[in-house]
């Protein structure tokens, strides 16, 4: 690892940054009383979307005007049915695939052909969503909730800033990737992917696109975007979420054409939706003190508790400790140990 991304808390492994939360989760439960009080959350997700939640079940409920044209493939479905569904919704290569119950952004690919696509399947085990590439500017993770009181709540708002490279009239493209912060460490996949480029100076002031997909793994910046907060956002967030019974807390992670679109309700598309698992992305902003971050996680971390204490008055069940200890080791099955220790 880069010895300068140690000093920078965006850079370090999940489990690292959040061991603060571990504690204050902790407390929390003995509060309420309940291991699992945040499964009460969003009965439409597995433990309230912990983990375990099919993205594509609660994405399809949505308008087809407000997300991607999208597929749902069983793990091991043969590449000629595959092509197949694709054919059928229309969706056109260059396209995204992701894991169906993924997170963290892990896994997800731009995929230019199909043989690319067989490729991706052949190595997952698991059920996957094929979604058409939506090429929209400006990309968002809208946090949102219902009070207590049934008010519509924006608490966070992230713009995903992707990772280009600018050309200095004297570097290589491999020398300007080995100065980068953040992609230094994905020098070995870049390598094939801009393989005729790799050792081309690049002209000063030229911009090259180094990844597409909004993954801060990927090098993606995640800036606080919570100035561009507007009631317009919050009336249209709002509408979208009411097509999804049961939603109580979650982040909508969404593509814009423009700053117009919450107002017309048009050029917009949600590519996923996350729900008691979902971080305030403001938090990773470059400029933001890990002070500040951990403040607003033990925010949200009281919202999730304040919203599930109140359904927990209603005598609402939560789901067993068993079932969440069994659905965490089936996660752990999917990952391998570079996995759980990656940023």
């Amino acid at each position: 690892m880069n010895l300068k991304r140690i000093y920078h808390y965006e850079f370090w492994p999940f489990w690292a940054f959040y061991i603060p939360a571990y504690f204050y989760y902790f407390w929390l439960a003995l509060k309420a009383r309940k291991w699992v009080y945040f499964s009460v959350l969003n009965p439409c997700m597995n433990f309230g979307g912990a983990f375990l939640s099919s993205k594509f079940n609660y994405l399809k409920q949505l308008p087809d005007n407000w997300k991607p044209k999208t597929i749902f493939l069983n793990a091991n479905e043969d590449i000629t049915e595959v092509q197949k569904k694709i054919k059928k919704k229309k969706i056109h290569f260059p396209l995204i695939v992701k894991p169906d119950m993924g997170e963290r952004g892990k896994n997800v690919k731009l995929i230019a052909t199909l043989s690319e696509l067989n490729q991706y399947l052949k190595k997952t085990t698991q059920a996957s969503i094929v979604q058409e590439y939506i090429t929209y500017p400006i990309e968002l993770g809208i946090l949102f909730y219902w009070d207590t009181a049934n008010n519509p709540k924006i608490s966070s708002v992230g713009i995903k800033a992707f990772c280009e490279i600018v050309g200095t009239g004297t570097d290589s493209l491999a020398a300007l990737v080995k100065k980068n912060l953040r992609i230094a460490h994905r020098v070995d996949d870049l390598k094939t992917t801009f393989s005729e480029k790799w050792h081309t100076i690049i002209p000063k002031g030229e911009k090259i696109l180094m990844e597409p997909i909004g993954n801060h793994n990927l090098g993606t910046k995640l800036l606080d975007a919570r100035k561009h907060f507007s009631t317009d956002m919050l009336r249209w967030t709002a509408e979208c979420v009411r097509q999804i019974p049961g939603f109580d807390y979650g982040r909508l992670d969404v593509k814009i054409k423009n700053w117009d679109a919450f107002k017309s309700k048009d050029g917009i598309k949600v590519l996923e939706i996350n729900g008691v698992n979902a971080e305030p992305l403001h938090i990773y902003d470059p400029s933001y003190s890990i002070w500040g971050a951990y403040r607003d996680i033990f925010y949200h971390m009281d919202i999730i508790y304040t919203l599930s204490k109140e359904k927990l008055k209603n005598n609402t069940k939560t789901q067993s400790l068993y079932n969440f200890f069994r659905g965490s080791r089936e996660v752990l099955k999917t990952k391998n140990i570079t996995q759980i220790l990656e940023p």
